[in-house]
């Protein structure tokens, strides 16, 4: 058995951020791609997801390798396990991603059933989570993974305020079901890219304290 060296971590952890980096682009353009009606933008999202899918796979066998063959102890074997999570959050965050794409594809250039507000601050919130999560990381830091499992309450609120605008909408328009439905499903896959989020930022404490703070 031999040690894990500091430049094995720092690879690791690259290759860790380049994910979040695809996956916080992921949520910027697709959103975007929504908001603008950019058909040939949701297409590039949807292309880029076998990217992210192929770094998830070298990600996991890194990680598995490096839990076998050096034994990691301690704060080491902490954070590979960590990254071994949380980099099945980013690609589940860029899978949510494809589908809110997939939404603009559907409406075929159309615009969206109202002017978005709500949705693209949803977004907005949980990038800034994503970086918070990060910096915790590489901070070695819990206060920010603590202030990102706050922030997600925000992401929910405005989940919530949007199902029920649209539902209302849907029960006065009811033409108009399948689109209203539509942003539904994109306000839910928000919400859920802050679920993966907070997943993250609860890894980040379980690497810095050695605390499992899930489900409490």
């Amino acid at each position: 058995m031999s040690i894990l060296t500091e430049h094995e971590l720092k690879e690791l952890s690259s290759q860790i951020y380049k994910m979040a980096e695809l996956s916080s682009e992921a949520i910027v353009k697709s959103v975007d791609s929504l908001k603008n009606s950019k058909i040939d933008l949701a297409r590039e999202i949807i292309e880029n997801d076998n990217i992210i899918d192929s770094l998830e796979v070298e990600i996991d066998n890194e990680c598995i390798k490096l839990l076998v063959t050096r034994q990691p102890a301690a704060v080491h074997l902490r954070l590979v396990l960590s990254y071994l999570k949380i980099n099945t959050d980013l690609e589940r965050i860029a899978d949510l991603c494809t589908n809110i794409a997939k939404e603009t594809i559907r409406l075929k250039g159309r615009p969206t059933l109202k002017p978005l507000v709500d949705i693209p601050r949803m977004a907005e919130i949980s990038i800034e989570m994503l970086k918070k999560a990060l910096r915790a990381f590489s901070e070695k830091n819990e206060k920010p993974a603590e202030e990102v499992i706050e922030m997600d309450n925000a992401i929910d609120e405005l989940n919530l305020q949007i199902y029920r605008e649209l539902f209302s909408y849907m029960a006065e328009n009811p033409a108009k079901i399948s689109e209203a439905l539509g942003l539904i499903m994109v306000s839910k896959a928000l919400e859920r890219i802050g679920d993966h989020v907070t997943n993250i930022a609860e890894r980040a404490i379980y690497y810095i304290k050695g605390i499992d703070i899930r489900h409490e």
